[in-house]
């Protein structure tokens, strides 16, 4: 049951719908019931739809007639292009970071690093996503350019599912922070080429583990696969 708080209930709904993308409560393909939603949170069929429509924007959820709101499936070319255009944002966003952040921007970014650090391993997924999340925007903030944290939030909204799967994967989260720590040592040297290979290394080694996950999960037909979970 959502409460009743300053933030519209409608947006308090999204960000639950979205959270329960992300950790996998519900999968690629599930159905989103109106009424269900409506009486497991309280709210209006209005409030209901006016949140699907703000995830189907997200491309989240697709409306298929005759079955209703959905999780939507991401294809297999599109994973492909997503990560793509997530590895350029980040690379862009750390370079810019290490030309011309200021030095309290750079040390926002190591504390927002450090508290990731504290927090992994002992958060659930969702509220770790969400951290990582505080970093990017610590990153995005250094770099100057917000226009970049707009287009990288849409991505990240895209491949919410696939976050979920490489954050859970054994031993990632060693990794992860390894791939983060060199990207905030790059960018306090001052090294633009650095936090740029930096950044796409670790964009690459989460996008190897989804495709991997996406290529698992599908039978051996020959056929270009889709995300499910």
């Amino acid at each position: 049951m959502l409460q009743r708080q300053a933030a519209p209930l409608r947006a308090q709904l999204v960000e639950k719908l979205r959270e329960d993308i992300v950790t996998g409560r519900y999968g690629a393909g599930d159905r989103l019931l109106e009424r269900s939603l409506e009486a497991e949170y309280g709210v209006s069929r209005t409030v209901v739809r006016e949140s699907l429509r703000q995830l189907e924007s997200e491309r989240l959820v697709e409306i298929v007639p005759n079955v209703g709101p959905r999780v939507r499936a991401l294809s297999y070319d599109e994973i492909v292009n997503l990560y793509e255009v997530r590895s350029t944002l980040e690379s862009a966003a750390s370079r810019f970071a290490a030309q011309g952040a200021s030095a309290s921007q750079v040390n926002d970014l190591r504390a927002a690093f450090e508290h990731l650090v504290t927090s992994a391993g002992t958060l659930p997924i969702a509220e770790m996503i969400k951290e990582k999340n505080r970093f990017y925007e610590a990153l995005i903030e250094a770099s100057g350019n917000p226009i970049i944290g707009e287009m990288l939030g849409n991505v990240q909204a895209r491949i919410a599912q696939l976050r979920s799967i490489t954050l859970a994967s054994t031993d990632r989260t060693p990794h992860m922070l390894a791939e983060l720590r060199k990207v905030v040592e790059c960018i306090e040297a001052r090294d633009p080429a650095g936090a740029v290979q930096a950044s796409e290394d670790h964009v690459e080694s989460a996008r190897q583990i989804a495709l991997r996950h996406v290529a698992l999960s599908q039978p051996g037909d020959g056929s270009q696969p889709s995300l499910t979970t």
